[in-house]
């Protein structure tokens, strides 16, 4: 076998390496429920402090994501997009709507509510 097909067999390996499991949890895979959240969040400004506005279709995942009845901030951590809208996970403190440690608060962005918790990936 000559180098240059070590070298493409090595990069084909890495290559198919590099797309299995993926950072995002799966769009359509099933999530825990949350708990207390409000009709549905609406995006922030920054530096906070400015108007809130709301979520909009085609508007993308919005950072960062605000409880308008108390104004806890979500910050954005991945996005991808599903079938019909763009899916947002964002960080939210342990305990906030049920959270648990190493978990993400999954939103639909076009419309800000709250779909549930999925699975923090590393």
């Amino acid at each position: 076998m000559t180098n240059y097909s070590v070298f493409c067999l090595l990069f084909l390996a890495s290559a198919g390496c590099a797309t299995l499991g993926g950072s995002t949890y799966p769009v359509n895979a099933p999530s825990r429920p949350a708990t207390n959240t409000p009709n549905h969040f609406m995006v922030g400004t920054i530096p906070l402090g400015g108007a809130l506005t709301e979520p909009q279709a085609g508007g993308g995942c919005r950072n960062p994501m605000v409880d308008p009845r108390d104004g806890t901030r979500l910050t954005l951590v991945q996005s991808q997009r599903g079938e019909t809208d763009e899916i947002g996970d964002y960080e939210v403190s342990n305990g906030r709507y049920g959270a648990r440690d190493g978990e993400l608060l999954r939103l639909n962005c076009s419309t800000g509510l709250a779909i549930g918790f999925v699975p923090r990936r590393r």
